[in-house]
């Protein structure tokens, strides 16, 4: 054997090494029920005779994403699946490659996207209201405003709570979310905005309060390509 191909086997064997050192400090960062999935998708692949060479590299880029996105409140299977899915993709596949979850942007942007998205809908239904035949349509000034800051809170909690495949429960968790965040909604805007003097509050027509609709709609579908938000409603 040459002393350059020596040379770079030693280098190869020094990588899994401290990759394995690597697995063992991400393993132990891991929650309770993020390790029992790694520990059983390992025996997976060890049923499989995957070579420890090739299982070191699958799980170090594994590991590396599920500590990433524990703090998103993901889990491994959110990510990856079921552990017979994961394994089946892994041992079939030609390469441990592992697939990435989707992208979610900042909070920021899901509010500022979700507001226009809201706002800007209750607006063009008033709006449409006025040209149907209710020619006292229209929202106050403030009611509008607020129409716009609560819309944005609303997506965030909703997009937040959104079923993701292969978590237990997300479906019943979304529902709880969506129902309470609509109802509290309504329940600001009844009962909140009657108390806001009219003073403050003047009426917004409704082809203005339209006009603010649809000027949201475009500022939306602009700043969601400008600012490339992802993980939003729509």
């Amino acid at each position: 054997m040459s002393k350059n191909k020596k040379s770079i086997e030693q280098d190869n064997q020094i990588d899994y090494v401290e990759k394995e050192k690597e697995n063992a400090t991400l393993f132990d960062q891991l929650t309770n029920k993020n390790q029992e999935y790694m520990i059983k998708l390992n025996r997976r692949l060890d049923d499989s005779s995957v070579s420890t060479e090739r299982k070191t590299l699958i799980l170090n880029d594994m590991l590396k994403n599920i500590v990433a996105e524990q703090a998103n409140h993901m889990t491994a299977r959110s990510i990856y699946g079921t552990v017979t899915d994961q394994a089946r993709f892994l041992i079939e596949g030609k390469q441990g490659i592992v697939e990435k979850p989707v992208e979610r942007s900042e909070s920021w942007k899901i509010y500022l996207d979700g507001a226009l998205l809201l706002g800007g809908m209750f607006a063009v239904i008033t709006g449409i209201s006025y040209f149907t035949g209710n020619e006292d349509a229209g929202l106050g000034f403030i009611t509008l405003l607020l129409n716009f800051i609560l819309g944005g809170f609303a997506v965030m909690v909703i997009t937040k709570y959104a079923p993701k495949p292969g978590v237990k429960g997300g479906f019943l968790k979304y529902i709880v979310a969506t129902t309470t965040t609509m109802l509290i909604w309504i329940m600001l805007m009844a009962f909140g905005t009657a108390l806001i003097p009219a003073v403050i509050n003047p009426v917004i027509p409704g082809p203005y309060t339209m006009a603010v609709g649809l000027l949201a709609f475009l500022a939306k579908w602009y700043l969601k390509k400008r600012l490339d938000i992802k993980g939003t409603l729509i």
